[in-house]
Parts: C-alpha cells; sequence; structure tokens
C-alpha cells in the first residue's frame, strides 16, 4: 500500500485489535468512561467501525456506490471486499477503506479530545475523501484517477441519501 508510515501502523493495529478503544484502554487500568462518544453503547474496535450507527452509515453509502457488502468485522476487508474487485484495483481498495477507518477514528478523537459532537454523517465522509484524495497523489496515475472518481461518487451517493431523508433541510 502506498500510504503514510502512520496509517499503515494504524491499519496494521486495527487488524491486530489494538487500536486504543475504551475497552483495550479499559485493559490497561484506564478508568474513563467507556461508551461511544457516537451513541454512549461500550466503545469496542467491533462497535466503532463496525455496528456504531456512524459506522453503519458509512458502510451504507460504500454499498450503494460501489456495491460493496458492508463489513461486518476487520476481516471482511480481506476475505469478502478484496474477491469482489479485480486484482489490480486492490491497492486502491486499501486506499479507500484504509480513509474511512482512519475518518471515523479522526472523528472520534474529534468528539473525545476536542470535546465537540458530530453534527452530521456527512463528516466522516468527507474527512474520508478528503483522505483518499490526499493519498491518491501518492498512487500512479490512473489510480489517482480512480480514486478521484470513487470520492466524487461516494460524497454523491451521501448528498443524495442526506437529501432523499430531508436531513438537509
Amino acid at each position: 500500500m502506498k500510504l503514510p508510515l502512520k496509517i499503515k501502523i494504524f491499519v496494521w493495529f486495527l487488524m491486530k485489535g489494538v487500536i486504543l478503544t475504551k475497552d483495550n484502554l479499559k485493559k490497561c487500568n484506564w478508568n474513563g468512561d467507556d461508551g461511544c462518544c457516537f451513541c454512549n453503547n461500550k466503545e469496542t474496535i467491533q462497535h466503532l467501525f463496525f455496528d456504531c450507527h456512524v459506522a453503519s452509515f458509512v458502510w451504507r453509502i460504500v454499498l450503494v456506490a460501489f456495491g460493496l457488502t458492508p463489513p461486518s468485522n476487520v476481516s471482511c476487508f480481506v476475505s469478502t471486499w478484496f474477491e469482489q474487485v479485480d486484482s489490480n484495483m486492490r491497492p486502491l481498495l486499501c486506499v479507500g477503506v484504509s480513509a474511512i477507518v482512519w475518518s471515523i477514528w479522526m472523528c472520534r478523537n474529534y468528539c473525545i479530545f476536542d470535546r465537540k459532537r458530530l453534527y452530521s454523517y456527512l463528516q466522516v465522509i468527507f474527512r474520508g475523501t478528503y483522505w483518499i484524495r490526499f493519498w491518491s497523489l501518492l498512487q500512479k496515475e490512473d489510480g489517482r484517477n480512480h480514486l478521484k472518481w470513487a470520492c466524487r461518487l461516494l460524497e454523491t451517493v451521501a448528498f443524495e441519501v442526506f437529501a432523499k431523508n430531508g436531513w438537509l433541510s
């Protein structure tokens, strides 16, 4: 994957299940609240990236945009999604998945450390497409074009879903 090193490490930690979500911090004798900042359910890797309503919305947008089944856990990216795309597109899929999970993580950290609330699911989508566009500069020319197209599609689908449900008015 052609991604910044800290993102590669983050994704590797995510795959190993050692991201410092609140349940993992509790194992290290941390005494804070273990509730998800988005919904107050117990924050685990599974919950934050797959089961929380924020993550569920993001993965549904990916489903509508690209036809990829929403992942139920980290291994779904490798076992299910990679089988659904051409081998030439797999590195670009890695960029997209990495950007989305990084975006969820950064939005979570924004809520926790800046003590701000998430006003819209679109914040997660647009942070993700920002990172995809930024990291597309590390890819070959044709990969850049595919990633930019994917960003436009994700944003368009997200806006359409919001408009259809009256969330933009």
